[in-house]
């Protein structure tokens, strides 16, 4: 490995201009993958490999095709329940369900479901608008619409009366459904009247998490470059190193978007599309790679001050620093890879992603900058205009000094800090375990939007916006025990004191509806009954048993008269059936819906096992199981990577394995604190902030390796172990501190991301900067000072045991001469 850096150092130093021309081509060809990129995810593709949602979603794609619901909300504030009001919804409803992107995508039986049809309905109208107030007043008093009418009304916060609509449109899982949920967001949002008017779909909501992702984190990059432009001219105080920094970050975005086009789905495949987590790291490499950028720069300009010309002083520098941020490079890049065990796709893609852009980061910086330097100064030289350098420990005046006191204080009293520390991190400890975790679809949506603000108003007034879940049943559909307990069920659900608590009415579509509703005559308008079906049906269910072959039969005529039971039955005579059942419930409330399944296994006498729920909401909280089942073993794995991959490290260049657990040790105590201070400040532990393990791995890590590789350096000058301790942090501490300075502002401008996950991830990242810093200078410098301190007890044993062997021989061969003089 070391004649590996040997030569890249060379190559880089002996051919400048041919390394930028390189970086250049290399630029060129990544960036052009950036064309490639695909579209964000869909909610569904979050949830765990081989989770039972996940597979029962992949068989109602494969089975039921468009027969999944869409469920759009129609949210219309003020008093809708009017005159004025209801003309208005339906004025707008019919012109939603005429419009013909969307028309053609109505999902039977029945797609709308709204006040101003009941009113309609009840008092048997075409139109309201002869309809007065006391006529809709008398219409709550029917059985039955008064329920109906709670059900889509309420009151916001501040007063305001709502009310919902819901039209459900047929999940064609392409453009078109895309572009009628659109048509009905335009039409709600410009309607006039009375009534201010807005929508909730899921597409809207993608919509919205789209343009919060792409158009929200262009902003916030160039905040982060203009940040920490000015953190490097404050520690490196010259323009070209200002440059050459920021010429390397912006390769380094270059490098890492165009290398997620190029792997994605639109080209090799072999990740996914662009996610929530995978956005985040082009800002997370700035954060990470300026501390390369610092620590090289800084050993450039302490080779010079030293006497070494310029090609010897970037080539001592690269030699000093290359192995340190490669080892703290690597580390960090197999802790992300760890990911790739999680059940979740979109973190595997994490992972990788941002496993690449460290090492490529890693890459621009150890050749852009020395290669750039070499060029500039030599050339300066050339010129005699070339200045002495100013060292990065006097970037900022007195930092030095402290940092010098500070390695005395831990160096020659260390007890105060390392209890002060472990009393800290085991109370904080105690605190990790009140952390919760949780997945919520508004952790992605912009704070101060619209559709928050709606979603807020629906929770406050109606108990939240409906989405339709789909129940998979997997049984025998001509079987006696399969259409007693479906009626059972839909019996059950019809009681509101019965049906789930997430559930907002009846089941909706199902194929004991279809076969009731052909084989029972209401005498209402609109009936299908059909007495053929019905006779069929009952000389079928004439005996205790059901016939199986006039079922069949019976099936079969039942699909002829009516298309809608192939959305909702797939018979499959050779083997299982599969049939589909939908109901309106309300979304957004993980908490409800966590218990939706069990619930209805509760109202099914059949098989459990039979049954699957999905929905929006239940996919969230599969995967807010799978992060927490996932937490302590991706923590615990993360730690023992690192441990062995920095144990093998110093193993095999200075026999010294235990200096791994010097650079890790700190880093777990780290973890520790930053959980429980996120219990404390009710952060939770979301798919975004559990990537804060890996990063507080590769954050961590970089300090520790730097003080122990900087140690090493001073002990070998003069083998003084407190000494060695006190001139690293005296040498170190500006570049450290410059380092994390650089890291928190690159990441702390996701606090105004107008995200939520964004900003908890920000926080979280900040404190784990912070706390890696201080348990770095206050830990490792004396865990060195005991392993100098060793090292000097084993020279001098080695020694006196060299010196009495020597002895021995000495005392050997002058009684050899004594006994040849005798002789």
């Amino acid at each position: 490995m070391s004649k590996a850096l040997d030569r890249l150092r060379r190559l880089v130093t002996g051919y400048p201009w041919v390394t930028l021309a390189v970086l250049l081509a290399i630029t060129v060809a990544l960036g052009a993958g950036s064309a490639q990129r695909a579209e964000p995810p869909e909610t569904s593709e979050t949830l765990p490999d081989g989770s039972a949602v996940a597979e029962a979603l992949a068989e109602i794609d494969e089975l039921f095709g468009d027969s999944e619901a869409h469920v759009v909300t129609l949210l219309f504030r003020g008093d809708a329940l009017t005159p004025e009001g209801l003309s208005q919804m339906d004025s707008l409803i019919n012109e939603i369900i005429t419009d013909p992107d969307v028309r053609e995508l109505l999902a039977p039986p029945d797609p709308v479901f709204a006040p101003s049809f009941l009113v309609k309905a009840v008092l048997q109208v075409d139109t309201l608008e002869s309809v007065t107030q006391a006529e809709i007043d008398s219409v709550r008093n029917v059985p039955g619409v008064g329920e109906a009418f709670d059900a889509v009304t309420g009151v916001d916060t501040d007063g305001t009366p709502i009310a919902i609509a819901t039209v459900n449109l047929a999940d064609t899982n392409d453009e078109r459904i895309y572009a009628a949920s659109r048509t009905v967001d335009e039409l709600a949002n410009a309607d006039e009247g009375p009534l201010r008017v807005s929508s909730i779909s899921p597409v809207v909501v993608e919509d919205e998490y789209k343009r919060a992702t792409e158009e929200g984190m262009a902003p916030l990059v160039g905040a982060a470059f203009l940040l920490i432009a000015a953190l490097i001219l404050l520690f490196m105080r010259t323009a070209s190193d200002l440059l050459l920094t920021l010429g390397g970050l912006l390769l380094s975005i270059i490098w890492i978007v165009g290398a997620e086009g190029w792997l994605g789905p639109n080209a090799l495949g072999l990740v996914g599309p662009p996610n929530s987590l995978t956005t985040m790291v082009p800002i997370i490499l700035i954060g990470l790679t300026v501390d390369y950028a610092i620590q090289i720069v800084s050993h450039y300009r302490e080779q010079r001050l030293a006497g070494e010309e310029v090609v010897g002083a970037v080539r001592m520098g690269l030699r000093h620093v290359t192995l340190p941020l490669t080892l703290a490079a690597v580390t960090t890049i197999v802790s992300l890879l760890v990911s790739l065990f999680s059940p979740i796709g979109i973190v595997n893609d994490f992972g990788v992603i941002a496993g690449l852009g460290v090492g490529m980061s890693l890459l621009v910086m150890l050749t852009l900058i020395p290669a750039g330097r070499t060029i500039i100064d030599r050339r300066r030289a050339a010129k005699g205009k070339l200045k002495e350098p100013r060292p990065i420990s006097t970037a900022l005046p007195g930092i030095s000094r402290m940092a010098e006191l500070l390695g005395k204080g831990v160096t020659r009293n260390p007890t105060p800090y390392i209890v002060a520390v472990l009393a800290i991190t085991i109370g904080l400890g105690f605190a990790a375990r009140d952390l919760e975790s949780e997945f919520s679809i508004r952790d992605i949506l912009p704070r101060g939007g619209g559709l928050l603000e709606d979603m807020n108003t629906l929770d406050a007034a109606i108990g939240g916006s409906t989405e339709m879940v789909s129940v998979l049943l997997k049984a025998e559909a001509t079987d006696t025990r399969t259409l007693i307990d479906l009626h059972d069920l839909t019996t059950a659900f019809a009681d509101q004191t019965l049906r789930p608590g997430a559930a907002a009415g009846p089941i909706q579509a199902s194929y004991d509806l279809v076969v009731h509703d052909w084989t029972n005559d209401s005498g209402m308008p609109g009936d299908r009954y059909d007495p053929e079906l019905a006779a069929l049906i009952q000389e079928a269910s004439a005996g205790i048993e059901l016939d199986s072959g006039l079922m069949q039969e019976f099936l079969d005529k039942l699909e002829e008269r009516d298309p809608l039971l192939g959305r909702l039955l797939v018979n499959n005579p050779g083997g299982i059936d599969a049939m589909l059942l939908q109901f309106p419930a309300f979304a957004g409330d993980t908490s409800q819906a966590r218990n939706t399944q069990q619930e209805i296994e509760e109202l099914w006498f059949g098989d459990d096992n039979a049954l699957t729920a999905t929905s929006s909401s239940i996919i969230s909280f599969t995967v807010t199981d799978a992060i927490t089942e996932q937490q302590t073993e991706a923590i615990s794995t993360t730690i023992a990577v690192a441990l062995t991959v920095l144990a093998l490290f110093f193993w095999m260049t200075v026999r010294q394995p235990a200096l791994g657990f010097v650079a890790v040790f700190p880093i777990v105590l780290v973890l520790i604190s930053v959980l429980g201070t996120m219990a404390l400040l009710d952060i939770p532990y979301t798919l975004i902030t559990s990537i804060i393990t890996a990063l507080s791995i590769g954050i961590g890590v970089d300090y520790t390796i730097h003080i122990i590789h900087r140690y090493r350096e001073e002990y070998g000058h003069h083998r003084n172990p407190e000494r060695a301790a006190i001139q690293t942090l005296s040498t170190t501490g500006s570049a450290l501190l410059g380092s994390a300075m650089t890291t928190a502002l690159g990441l702390g401008v996701l606090v105004f991301s107008p995200l939520a996950a964004s900003q908890q991830f920000a926080i979280t990242a900040a404190i784990t900067i912070a706390y890696s810093l201080i348990v770095s200078i206050v830990l490792v410098p004396p865990a060195m000072t005991l392993w100098g301190a060793y090292q000097n007890m084993r020279l001098r044993s080695k020694t006196q045991r060299w010196a009495e062997e020597l002895d021995e021989m000495i005392e050997a061969v002058h009684r050899r001469h004594e006994a040849e003089g005798t002789a």
